[in-house]
């Protein structure tokens, strides 16, 4: 049991809970959190980057499995239940270089929620987050129904990004 972690991981949650949310102009960085489990073309990703901008800085994939061995073959960095150790640190050195990167838009495409997944992602330094309604609530400002299909996912996030930005079009 990562007792610890589980501290460490509540402390976080109650820090974005206090942060005001920023809806940017220009989504310049971008970070995607992709569960193995869940498929997703480079098309589909392609057309997924499209909707919030044309042109990036920087676009950061991160590959998360619950078991190490699924992420054998992806490219890094990975996210695992092995990333922590018993008091909630990152071990790996390429999570730790994600984690001090600011970004502007922070989307997991997530079925299966760990305490290695909510810790990651409670310590990224987004503006704004899209998310399945299956992670904890404090760790999204935009929550949409979990879909283990891509292109459901994608109709999601195009409905109701367009409400909060009306002034774009699809």
């Amino acid at each position: 049991m990562k007792f610890f972690a589980k501290r460490k991981l509540n402390k976080q949650l109650e820090q974005l809970s206090e942060r005001s949310v920023i809806n940017p102009k220009k989504i310049k960085r971008l970070i995607f959190i992709h569960d193995v489990d869940l498929d997703i073309t480079e098309s589909q990703f392609e057309e997924f980057c499209a909707i919030f901008s044309n042109s990036y800085d920087l676009i950061e994939y991160v590959n998360y499995a619950e078991n190490k061995k699924m992420l054998e073959g992806k490219p890094r960095p990975h996210l695992h239940s092995k990333s922590i150790d018993w008091y909630g640190r990152f071990i790996d050195n390429e999570l730790n270089y994600v984690m001090s990167q600011k970004y502007d838009l922070l989307v997991h495409f997530v079925s299966n929620i760990s305490i290695p997944l909510q810790l990651f992602s409670s310590k990224l330094d987004a503006s704004f987050r899209i998310g399945p309604f299956s992670l904890d609530k404090r760790l999204n400002d935009l929550v949409v129904s979990e879909k283990s299909d891509f292109s459901f996912f994608l109709l999601d996030v195009k409905k109701y990004y367009k409400k909060i930005k009306p002034n774009e079009f699809f």
